[in-house]
């Protein structure tokens, strides 16, 4: 009875596999040691009064599948504000990096850099603005205690308000690559390893938080599905 209680609760969190495995060890735990209170009686009575006391396992996976969205969804908002950060200092290690190698522009290059500049600070500070507001709205809703077909429609507000920052930070960060190529237009230089690297920490910025939204989306729509059946 428990195997199959068990195996019913993981199914339906099989969205999640690692969500499920963790539920379902957590519940059989629990299960075994309301079964142990009852040692004296018959061991499938024990079972069932166990297995009962839990309830439907269909709506115990809404409960745990409402918990782990609502911390993913503010693990998510965390994560642009830190990207959001980590991509700032990087741009700022690398022009006082160039400021102290007296890297210069060539002329030519000059008005195209301006315009890409224009292009990186607007796309930026974008980002930071709609990261706030995601965080802020994430702030302001609160986890019910039973899932609600309302706060998986706000979960996703928040991973559409995370997905325009990332988006716009991936823009600062192509801007960012088209204005480091432009310092190699006069003449390749050996000792560039600074530029390379805080542009490597952008790009790997924006694809961890990509890859992050784009879960938390899955898992929002999951969540929603659960609410249908």
């Amino acid at each position: 009875m428990i195997r199959g209680y068990l195996a019913e609760l993981a199914g339906v969190l099989s969205f999640d596999r690692r969500l499920a495995r963790r539920v379902a060890r957590e519940v059989e735990d629990h299960l075994r040691e309301a079964i142990a209170a009852h040692a004296l009686e018959n061991r499938a009575e024990a079972e069932r009064r166990a297995i009962a006391s839990f309830g439907d396992p269909r709506a115990l996976a809404v409960e745990f599948a409402s918990v782990s969205l609502a911390r993913r969804t503010r693990r998510t908002g965390i994560a642009v504000v830190v990207a959001v950060v980590t991509v700032l200092m990087a741009m700022r290690v690398r022009v006082a990096w160039y400021a102290a190698a007296n890297w210069t522009l060539s002329k030519e290059a000059r008005q195209l850099a301006g315009t890409v500049l224009a292009i990186d600070r607007f796309a930026f500070w974008l980002s930071v603005v709609v990261g706030l507001i995601a965080l802020l709205h994430m702030a302001c809703v609160r986890a019910p205690a039973a899932l609600e077909p309302d706060y998986c429609r706000q979960s996703r507000r928040v991973a559409f308000l995370c997905g325009v920052a990332a988006l716009s930070l991936l823009v600062s960060v192509i801007s960012d690559g088209v204005l480091t190529v432009l310092q190699f237009t006069d003449e390749l230089r050996e000792v560039a390893a600074i530029p390379l690297v805080s542009m490597t920490v952008e790009i790997a910025c924006v694809l961890a938080v990509a890859l992050l939204i784009a879960d938390t989306v899955r898992r929002a729509g999951h969540t929603s599905a659960l609410l249908k059946t």
